[in-house]
């Protein structure tokens, strides 16, 4: 071994556990974000459920035969009251919809949210999950 190749092999090593450790990072802020974003799903799930369950307009559905049609103003009150009963869900804005023949709930809920080591990769401020639920009025 020559005088000048002593110690060359430290920035090697240094420069491994560098990328290595990126690399831990990185797989760790993304399956942080992925389970973000399945709780956002699940609360959206959630929330379009309660929307269509309690707020079936009866007396029209009743007037039109099978037809099952939801009332919006009843369907905003259920979301928020689903929303409100569970402090984990605060911070998820969500929009709702309904379809043409008022018969499914349709529901665009975001939240945006920090991830782990979401800094190291110019996301420090949080990420922005945006989640999609839909869901049909019951048989009355």
């Amino acid at each position: 071994m020559r005088r000048g190749d002593r110690g060359s092999t430290i920035p090697l090593i240094l420069g491994f556990f560098l990328v290595a450790l990126a690399m831990t990072a990185g797989a760790v802020a993304a399956g942080d974000a992925f389970v973000q974003h399945r709780e956002l799903q699940h609360v959206c799930d959630g929330a379009a459920a309660a929307g269509a369950a309690s707020a079936v307009d009866l007396d029209r559905a009743a007037g039109l035969g099978d037809v099952r049609s939801l009332r919006f103003a009843d369907v905003q009150l259920a979301v928020e009251g689903y929303l409100a009963d569970d402090p984990s869900r605060s911070g998820v804005d969500v929009e709702a919809g309904l379809s043409a023949d008022a018969s499914t709930l349709i529901l665009t809920c975001t939240q945006s949210r920090r991830v782990a080591f979401g800094a190291m990769f110019g996301k420090g401020h949080g990420i922005r999950h945006v989640a999609t639920s839909s869901a049909q009025a019951p048989l009355s």
